[in-house]
Order: structure tokens, then sequence, then C-alpha cells
């Protein structure tokens, strides 16, 4: 909105002064994570006591964790209130005449509401079984992920044509790989599914998610920044992406939203953000890897969300068939407890790691 005002100053000829600021997108950045982070702790409490009085609580129980039904009756759909500040945040800061801000709020809103579908019948029905099906998920995850895809590779798309299809790796400036119109609208509908799936099942511990998150998109939103900026992005050796540094007022918005929820959902929690949140995060998360062109920088800033889902799926596809357990628990932040490691622990010590690889993701910025 702001935005939006300067530019028709501009346009009437007016001295728009302290508001120059707003032509920088560092800072529309840090207000952004400002206003997200201040409108989250003075709605938040009241939010949790809607959602308390709403009957909008958790339903695990014991097929999640052996301590679930401590957790019980502890309001969930605190995703709402991510996505609630990170638009207020965005409609003051944001630039809506940017078409990779329309993108990523697609896709950010759309898995949010998958998400708060799946709450809201697991909530209604007081149990954690009567939410979206596994295949009634995957359809309506798929209904968005594979007319992005067709979308990605046409002409509409923001992304430089000749670069959309081309694979870059860490540490190397230079592309390695080719796949092709067809071949790379498979890639997008594998890694944006994977992605997503692999976040959502990240959120089980108090914190969790929140912490390792905001590193992913904070490491995302300052390759968006250079990437977006013709001589840093020279300076780099970086495919230059003109509009692109947007993407790092959405990251820097967002990452401002889960840090006032954070302050809420660290351990005892008084809220979960639910799949509303889980989902909406992993869909802006999945859109930077291909917005950014850096898709496999995720095997490294998104290592732990990739432990995560290679525990449960080692577990529910191999090790379910052959009848043994491969792992002590499936996702890896079950199996830590499960080893007597408390919750809190467990939480930072996994922090600690994504930490770790967001420092090295970020090397890998010089060291190309």
């Amino acid at each position: 909105m702001i935005e939006l005002i300067i530019a028709l100053l501009k346009l009437s000829g007016i001295n728009y002064g302290f508001f120059r600021l707003m032509d920088y997108i560092t800072f529309r950045a840090i207000m952004g994570m400002g206003t997200s982070i201040i409108f989250s702790l003075i709605f938040g409490f009241k939010f949790i006591l809607f959602l308390y009085r709403k009957k909008f609580r958790d339903t695990s129980g014991e097929m999640l964790s052996i301590n679930a039904y401590s957790k019980r009756g502890t309001p969930t759909g605190g995703g709402i209130l991510i996505i609630s500040s990170t638009l207020f945040s965005l409609i003051l800061w944001g630039d809506f005449t940017n078409s990779f801000l329309y993108i990523l709020l697609s896709a950010f809103l759309y898995f949010g509401f998958v998400g708060f579908l799946d709450d809201f019948q697991k909530s209604r029905f007081k149990s954690s079984l009567s939410g979206l099906s596994q295949w009634g998920k995957t359809i309506l995850m798929l209904l968005y992920i594979i007319p992005f895809s067709l979308y990605y590779i046409s002409p509409l798309c923001p992304v430089p044509q000749k670069i959309k299809t081309l694979i870059y790796i860490p540490f190397y400036k230079n592309p390695i790989l080719n796949l092709g119109e067809i071949g790379f609208v498979v890639f997008i509908i594998f890694v944006m599914f994977s992605v997503i799936n692999a976040i959502n099942i990240t959120d089980g511990m108090d914190g969790l998610l929140s912490g390792v998150s905001s590193l992913t998109i904070l490491v995302y939103s300052i390759f968006a920044y250079i990437i977006g900026n013709s001589v840093a992005a020279s300076h780099y050796l970086f495919p230059y992406i003109e509009g692109s540094g947007e993407i790092t007022v959405f990251g820097a918005a967002l990452i401002g939203s889960i840090m006032g929820f954070l302050w809420y959902n660290s351990y005892p929690a008084e809220v979960f953000m639910g799949d509303t949140g889980s989902l909406a995060i992993g869909g802006a998360i999945a859109l930077m890897l291909f917005l950014t062109k850096q898709e496999f920088l995720f095997v490294i800033s998104g290592g732990v969300f990739i432990a995560e889902i290679f525990t449960s799926f080692l577990q529910e596809k191999i090790g379910n068939r052959v009848g043994r357990r491969l792992v002590y628990r499936a996702p890896l932040h079950h199996s830590l407890t499960h080893e007597g490691i408390a919750e809190p622990k467990a939480v930072i010590r996994l922090w600690i790691i994504a930490i770790i690889l967001t420092v090295i993701s970020l090397l890998s910025l010089k060291v190309r």
C-alpha cells in the first residue's frame, strides 16, 4: 500500500522526502519483519483465546508420540495468525506491482487453506484420524503444483526463459544440466510435493518448525536479494532475475510472523500452528526454490527437513513392508525423544544443526 502511494507521488512530481527509503528493498524488508512481529505479539494472545473458546484444539493421540496426550486440548490452527500477520505486513510494505509477490502469495494462501481444511476436520470430529485423507491431501496439493509447473515454463513466468530449465548446484557457478521443459515440469512436481511434505511432517515439537523454517527462509531471502540486484548478481556470479528482490520482502515478513508466533509456540506451547501453518510455510519455501533458481540449495539449507522425511520414508515405505523398525521412531524428532532426549533439548539441537547448515549455505554465496 505504501509502495503504491509513493509511486503515485512520483508520478505527480511530489517530493516524498523520508519515504525515499521505500525505494530500498532492505528497508522494506526490515520494516516488514518488524510489523509482522508486532502484529503477532499484539493479537497473538487474543487469537489463542478465540481458538480455545471455539474449541479449535489439538486432537493428537498415542499414534503420534508417547507424550501426545499431555498436549491434547492445546489450541491449534495458529497458522492463521502467521498468515494474517504476514498479509498485514505485506499490505503495508510489499510492492504489489511485482509479480513475484503475487506468485508467492498464491502458494502461501492456497496451501494454508488446504491445511486449514485438515485442521478444521480434525477439530470438528475431535480426532487426528478425521482430517483430510492422504489421497485427498495429495490431490489438493497437486491441484496447485501441476498448474504452477506449467505456468513456470510458460512466458508468463517472470523467471528468464533462458535459465528456467537449467539446474544449478551450490558452490558451482555454471549450470550442470538442462532438463528441458517436460523434464523440468516433472522435476517441479516431484520437488514441490516432497519439500512441502518434508516441512509438514517436521511440525511435531514445540518451536521446531518455527525455528528451522525461519533459517531456511532467511537463506533464500538473502539469495533473492543478491539475485534480484544486477550488480550483486554479477559480482557473485549468479544469473540476474529482475524483480526477484521482492522475495526478500516476503521472506522477511514471513520470518517476522513466525518469530511472533514462536513467542507463544515455544515450549510448553500455548498454541500449535497445525497444518494451516506448516503447509502455508511449505508452499512458500517450495516456490522460493524455483523463483531464485536455487533448487538444490535446499539440500543444504533444508537438511533438517530432508532428514525428517527420509526417516519417515525409510520406516513407512520400507520398514513397515519388511516388518522391522529401521529407526526408533519416525520422523527424526520423535526418534530423538524416544532415545530419552527431552523435547526442548531435541528442538534446540535440531536448531543448532539448522544454524550450521545455514552458515554453509551462505558460504556458497562466495565459494563458487
